[in-house]
C-alpha cells in the first residue's frame, strides 16, 4: 500500500505523539545533584523520507513548569551529514532548525547530527528504517455491536498483518479522517484523539472492542520505528534525573534523534 501524499495527518501524529512522549520523558525535578543535566540541551528530531528536516532544540523542562517545552535554544549551528555530504540547518523560528530539501532524507540511509553548545559537541546518529512490508487487513470495515451484556452480537476484530522477519519495532495509529468525527452512542463525551498502540516486535495486531470511541473513516498507520524511539517510549524512570538517566541517543544532550517510515490502510468503523 502507498501512503496518501496528503501527509498532514501523518505529520500531526509524528509531532503530537512524540511531543507527549518526550514531555513525559524529560519532565524532571529540580535538585543540586542534577544541575549538570539541566545544562544539556534537549533535542527532538524525526527524519521521514520525502519530508523536510526539522530539529527542535530547547532547554530542559522542570517538573513544576506548565509549558509544554523548555525555552528554545537559539543561535546554534546545526549540521546533518548523510555520509557523503553535510548540510547546515537554518533557524526558521526560535529553537526550530530546518533543512527544506525533501530529497535529503532517503530510505535506508544513515544520518549524523552535530552542533556545539556550552563548549561541548552535541551529536547523534540514526538510520532510516525500511518501509513496512506486506501491510494488509482482514477487512476494510469494523462493525461495533451494541455494548450490552445481554447483546446477542459478538465483536469480530479486524486483523492487521505485515512481514517482520528481522523482529523490528512497530507502532500503529488509528486516525479518524472525518471532518467531524461522530462519537459512538452510549459512551462518555470526550474530545477526539488518535489511538496509538506500541506494538513492539510483532507482525500482527487485532482491533479491540473498546479502542474505538468514534465512528467513521480511519487511516490505520503502521510505523516502522527504530530502537531508540522504542526505548524513549518505554522509559519508566525518566520522570526525575535524581532517580535515573532518561533514555536518549543524544551524546552530551537529552531527547531523541530518530527516523521512521509508515504504510497505511483504510478502515470504516460503524455500528
Amino acid at each position: 500500500m502507498e501512503i496518501n501524499k496528503e501527509n498532514t495527518h501523518m505529520r500531526y501524529f509524528y509531532l503530537l505523539f512524540a511531543i507527549l512522549s518526550i514531555c513525559c520523558l524529560f519532565a524532571c525535578e529540580k535538585g543540586n545533584d542534577s544541575a549538570e543535566a539541566y545544562e544539556r540541551p534537549v533535542v527532538e528530531a524525526y527524519l521521514i523520507p520525502g519530508k523536510a528536516v526539522l530539529v527542535k532544540v530547547y532547554y530542559q523542562k522542570y517538573l513544576e513548569d506548565t509549558i509544554s517545552y523548555g525555552f528554545p535554544i537559539t543561535g546554534l549551528k546545526l549540521k546533518i551529514s548523510d555520509g557523503s555530504k553535510s548540510v547546515e540547518l537554518t533557524e526558521s523560528k526560535a529553537g526550530n532548525y530546518v533543512f527544506e530539501d525533501t530529497a535529503f532524507v532517503a530510505d535506508k540511509k544513515s544520518y549524523a547530527l552535530s552542533f556545539e553548545y556550552n563548549n561541548k559537541t552535541i551529536s547523534a546518529q540514526t538510520t532510516v528504517p525500511d518501509k513496512p512490508d506486506g501491510f494488509s487487513s482482514s477487512a476494510v470495515e469494523q462493525y461495533l455491536p451494541d455494548f450490552r451484556i445481554d447483546s446477542p452480537e459478538t465483536f469480530v476484530p479486524v486483523t492487521f498483518n505485515w512481514n517482520n522477519p528481522s523482529s523490528a519495532y512497530f507502532v500503529m495509529v488509528f486516525k479518524n479522517i472525518d471532518k467531524y468525527p461522530q462519537q459512538i452512542s452510549g459512551r462518555f463525551s470526550i474530545l477526539y484523539r488518535d489511538t496509538e498502540v506500541m506494538l513492539g516486535q510483532v507482525n500482527t495486531y487485532e482491533t479491540q472492542r473498546m479502542q474505538f470511541n468514534f465512528l467513521g473513516n480511519y487511516r490505520v498507520l503502521l510505523f516502522h520505528v527504530n530502537k531508540e524511539y522504542r526505548d524513549a517510549l518505554n522509559n519508566n524512570g525518566g520522570s526525575s534525573l535524581n532517580l535515573t538517566t532518561p533514555a536518549t541517543n543524544i551524546v552530551n544532550g537529552l531527547g531523541i534523534f530518530t527516523a521512521m517510515q509508515a504504510d497505511t490502510v483504510s478502515l470504516h468503523v460503524y455500528e
